[in-house]
């Protein structure tokens, strides 16, 4: 009897014993560290990370912690989805250096930075600039930079459901835009997006690609927020959502061998657009919004250029008619206006 009773008892410790093992096995194999893979990577050795948004990182930048930014299950599916963001939870992102053609405008990032902390301020967002001259990027055009500050600011904001990433040639005229209940909010993506939209390379009548956004599209899956223009789409106002595709999209956008180390005179921009032209799956993931809605140009028609109550102005190609301090000044001059300044068919 005493024998039949120690049998049990082996097998119970045995199966105990081999749950242990597997458990172990898994929390020390199943789930390997960032730093694993970039210790074992061969080639050249890499210099040890840095994750401060300061100090110039050392090396080629995907190898900073930050591009493993988590995916929590909130942002997962229907269920995580299916509800609008806290305010908290949408980052207003400038990354910039203060160069390049803006420098043309007195003062532009201390401005600007001041006018959407104010923005943020009124609506509960969260407002970050990142100084994107402390990125090795390589050879590479500086404009790539954008694209791991979008990763970073994820990275240092684990709650943050959405990116808004914006240029600094850009002014945000309507303090009072709600950009839940205008953008992001699923109510307002399935209202607005617009379906079988030709995705232009080129003007179209003289470069129709024949390739369109889809008719149909699941809410939920719509991860990547943007515009085009009369040419193709422009990235100086992009909303990404925090979502593994979107984590991919990032990383494949600076593949260094066969998108951001070649010479592509629109940089970041050829790249989204390149995938999306090329990739049913992209297509199904980046949502295109009327221009207007968050990346109305200077000059343009009803359905390009700024009119009263849009969000911002963006001033890009300022620069070709030596232009941009004077759009800029004009159209500063104007923000938050309430009076009729560029209404509808003028």
């Amino acid at each position: 009897m005493q024998a039949f009773q120690v049998a049990p008892r082996r097998t119970i410790l045995l199966a105990i014993g081999l749950v242990s093992f597997f458990i172990i096995l898994f929390k020390f194999y199943g789930d390997v560290p960032y730093e694993y893979y970039r210790n074992y990577s061969p080639g050249e050795v890499l210099p040890p990370v840095e994750d401060n948004n300061d100090k110039p990182q050392p090396g080629y930048f995907k190898a900073q912690p930050e591009w493993d930014f988590s995916v929590p299950r909130s942002a997962k599916g229907w269920n995580g989805y299916a509800r609008s963001p806290k305010p908290k939870d949408v980052v207003v992102l400038t990354a910039s250096d203060g160069g390049g053609h803006n420098s043309a405008i007195p003062d532009v990032l201390e401005r600007v930075l001041a006018d959407r902390k104010a923005y943020c301020d009124l609506h509960g967002y969260t407002n970050l600039w990142i100084n994107t001259s402390r990125y090795d990027i390589g050879d590479a055009h500086r404009t790539w930079s954008k694209i791991p500050a979008v990763a970073e600011a994820f990275y240092l904001y684990p709650h943050a459901e959405w990116i808004w990433l914006i240029d600094t040639d850009i002014i945000l005229m309507t303090p009072e835009y709600d950009l839940i209940k205008e953008i992001v909010s699923p109510e307002a993506i399935n209202k607005g997006l617009m379906r079988e939209t030709p995705i232009l390379d080129g003007q179209l009548k003289k470069n129709p690609t024949n390739i369109f956004t889809p008719k149909d599209f699941r809410v939920e899956e719509i991860d990547i927020l943007i515009t085009q223009d009369h040419q193709s789409v422009n990235t100086g106002s992009t909303f990404f959502r925090r979502t593994a595709f979107t984590r991919y999209l990032l990383e494949i956008m600076t593949d260094y061998t066969m998108l951001m180390g070649n010479d592509h005179s629109g940089a970041e921009q050829d790249a989204i657009k390149h995938l999306m032209l090329e990739h049913q799956l992209v297509r199904n993931h980046v949502g295109i919004y009327p221009q207007r809605k968050f990346n109305a140009y200077v000059q343009g028609g009803d359905n390009m250029g700024y009119r009263d109550g849009d969000l911002a102005v963006h001033f890009a190609g300022c620069w070709v008619g030596g232009k941009c301090k004077e759009w800029f000044e004009e159209y500063w001059s104007k923000k938050g206006h309430k009076e009729p300044w560029k209404p509808e068919g003028q």
